[in-house]
């Protein structure tokens, strides 16, 4: 398996916001697959706004609930992408990956 910053995304949180993340975590894993883990994790969480912003179509924000079309899949909250869970829970879940994964590596 190649060494690049999709494997922080291997490691899934046991619980998401809304019914969207868990496809927006999965669009994002796509997206940095092949991207160098040589970063600072500063970098990584403003990578990670990035793509949050390309992806949802707007930038990353607190509170927000935004519903994304190709993510709806049926069910009460479908489609919809939740801020907070991405602020509180989503990046530092990842950043958290991204330092034991760095870790492993210089051992």
């Amino acid at each position: 398996m190649a060494k690049d910053l999709s494997l922080i995304f291997e490691r899934k949180p046991e619980q998401w916001g809304l019914r969207g993340d868990p496809y927006l975590w999965d669009e994002m894993r796509d997206l940095f697959g092949g991207a160098s883990l040589d970063i600072s994790t500063r970098d990584l969480a403003d990578q990670i706004c990035e793509c949050y912003e390309n992806a949802i179509g707007e930038p990353l924000k607190y509170g927000s609930k935004v519903f994304v079309e190709r993510f709806a899949h049926g069910g009460m909250s479908s489609g919809y992408v939740s801020g907070e869970f991405w602020i509180c829970i989503g990046i530092p879940f990842l950043i958290d990956n991204f330092r034991k994964i760095k870790q492993d590596i210089r051992l």
